[in-house]
């Protein structure tokens, strides 16, 4: 016992800011590690290959620019555009960018605890809270949160050390960073603005001046972060597309507060705890009435210990409250009317308030006053504290992981990109789309094609002669067959021409059960004496037309032969349109049959 006390009096006196420095970067480095390795089990989902598709075109302001669903983020895709440049589909690059972000992000914090605090145990506790939140581990394992947040973090810290540069004396060194690091975080993150709340609070927390003088001097560093706010904002008006959206009525407004509510007051003890799987391998906070009890009650402790001990601090909880209620009004307008209140308890939009309410807890309970006659029990009561809300973290981070794990997209493309290698460039694949166990169909673009010509996989799309290969859901070649739903009466033999470039309209006559509108594939036999190439479009029986894709090289001069098309946007078509592209060339077609492939291996 008296070993114990010994150490609790070792921890109660100030450490030294070299150990501090060295512990943060240590909590850093083997947390990112770890979250490295539960990341390295999953692998990618839709958004990460679409992204990548669109990184796979380069550098360009325009490509950097294409919006991201109702963001503007260059930053988002730049980084993409480096991993496609680089190593594109090696998964294990995206983990180690991650790792480094992460590690630079703890350091940062567990070094502005250092600087807001001192020679202080509570910088080590307050790195540890940071960098096992829960609330931002979500957005370490999927990519595509992670390339919008993990930089956020990085660079929105390094906006708050700014913050306390400018007040400490070191103004052109704030002025020199401070509105870069700003603006390369709006540039992955709109919402990481809000930052600036943080910032702002930190500021007056530390103000020693009268309020009036305090402004004067606030002045030139709050127009030197205006001018990043203002540019990025020209920027997003100029090239961004956000959809329309609205607030839910009064009752789900106030059933979504709730729910936003319970991020932070979950996370105060440890929690989610548990996940709701939307789609494996990706899952929803799901807290137990039981973390959200525990939380209440921490978050009142810390409330009143604010109020009675160090007001200041409840400037802090301040810029937690804005967080909230700004991440709980952009939900509720922008993604209540698609899908309902789900997004609320997706993590990818609560990550960035893991910097507020670290610093709001760790500035609040550093200030708790107990009698002088239990202080020895002190070090012994804040470490049951901190292995109670570790234990909580931890328990959250294994449920997530073991989601995040049941991903089948990294055996899906090594076995894919194995069995194409041993077919060699020649072979031949319909354009299908990838899985739907890691390809939503919230995609845009959730084709196969253009995820394997960014990797530099050779291959040929629908190109002319025998059917075509699929996929299987393990990612191995099938041969396929060919399930007709509709074709046309022309012969299966060269009967009928196509003279230069006049269209020809032919009705389609149902051969296979009903299916209503589809995304349909085409075969068409042909003689050509000439290459060339042939439009197709569907026509339903509202006079709706269909172009469908054109196949990627021109039909090759041959006797009787068949073409590929498809994929087309979803119609019920009753008529085919085909038009030859090059006036001084006749093909002679064949039947045209309008159906889908089917693996048959």
């Amino acid at each position: 016992m008296s070993t114990f006390w010994g150490a609790s009096g070792r921890l109660r006196a100030a450490p030294e800011e070299a150990v501090l420095r060295v512990v943060a970067v240590t909590i850093a480095i083997v947390q990112a590690v770890v979250l490295g390795v539960l990341a390295r089990r999953g692998s990618w989902m839709s958004d990460d290959l679409e992204f990548l598709v669109q990184g796979g075109r380069g550098f360009a302001p325009g490509e950097l620019l294409t919006p991201v669903n109702d963001h503007i983020a260059p930053g988002l895709r730049f980084v993409y555009a480096v991993f496609a440049q680089l190593a594109p589909l090696n998964h294990d690059l995206t983990v180690a960018w991650r790792v480094l972000m992460q590690a630079l992000a703890i350091t940062l914090l567990g070094f502005l605890l250092l600087r807001l605090l001192g020679r202080n145990w509570w910088v080590v506790a307050g790195t540890a809270l940071y960098a096992l939140a829960p609330v931002s581990m979500p957005s370490f394992m999927s990519l595509s949160s992670a390339v919008n947040n993990l930089p956020a973090h990085v660079f929105g810290l390094l906006v708050l050390h700014a913050t306390l540069d400018w007040y400490s004396g070191n103004r052109r060194r704030a002025v020199a960073y401070g509105p870069l690091s700003l603006l390369i975080s709006l540039a992955c993150w709109e919402k990481s603005g809000l930052v600036l709340v943080t910032a702002l609070a930190l500021a007056l927390y530390l103000r020693k001046v009268p309020l009036r003088e305090w402004l004067r001097q606030s002045l030139p560093l709050g127009a030197a972060f205006a001018v990043p706010v203002v540019a990025f904002g020209i920027v997003y008006l100029t090239n961004g597309q956000p959809s329309a959206g609205r607030l839910p009525g009064f009752g789900d407004l106030v059933e979504l507060a709730g729910r936003a509510f319970a991020v932070p007051i979950g996370s105060l003890a440890g929690g989610p705890w548990r996940w709701s799987p939307i789609a494996v391998p990706f899952g929803l906070a799901d807290a137990p009435a039981a973390a959200l009890v525990i939380g209440s009650v921490v978050c009142a402790f810390l409330l009143f210990v604010a109020w009675r001990s160090n007001r200041r601090a409840l400037l802090v909880w301040g810029s937690v409250l804005a967080y909230v209620l700004t991440t709980w009004l952009l939900v509720s307008y922008g993604r209540f009317e698609t899908f309902g209140g789900v997004f609320t308890l997706h993590y990818h939009y609560w990550s960035d308030l893991s910097i507020p309410l670290t610093l709001a807890v760790v500035l609040t309970a550093r200030a708790v006053k107990l009698p002088a006659w239990p202080a020895r029990t002190i070090p012994a009561a804040v470490a049951f504290c901190l292995v109670a809300w570790t234990a909580g973290a931890v328990v959250s981070a294994a449920g997530f992981a073991q989601l995040w794990g049941q991903n089948p997209s990294r055996a899906y493309f090594d076995t894919l990109t194995a069995e194409l290698q041993e077919a060699g460039p020649s072979v031949n694949l319909w354009d299908i789309t990838m899985p739907a166990s890691f390809s939503t169909i919230l995609s845009k673009d959730n084709r196969l094609s253009p995820v394997l010509r960014t990797a530099g996989i050779p291959f040929r799309l629908q190109g002319p002669g025998g059917d075509p290969y699929t996929v299987s859901e393990a990612g191995r070649l099938q041969p396929t067959s060919f399930f007709i739903w509709a074709k046309t009466s022309t012969p299966g033999d060269c009967k009928t021409w196509l003279h230069g470039t006049k269209p020809l309209e032919q009705s389609l006559r149902r051969v296979g059960v009903g299916f209503g509108p589809t995304r349909w594939f085409a075969r068409l036999a042909y003689t050509t004496t000439r290459e060339s190439r042939v439009q197709v479009e569907l026509i339903d029986a509202g006079g709706k037309v269909v172009a469908m894709p054109l196949p990627a090289d021109p039909w090759p001069s041959s006797g009787l032969a068949n073409m590929y098309f498809g994929p087309s946007e979803p119609i019920e078509p009753v008529t085919v349109r085909l038009r030859n592209l090059d006036p001084n060339v006749d093909i002679c077609l064949g039947g045209f049959d309008l159906g889908l492939p089917q693996g048959t291996g």
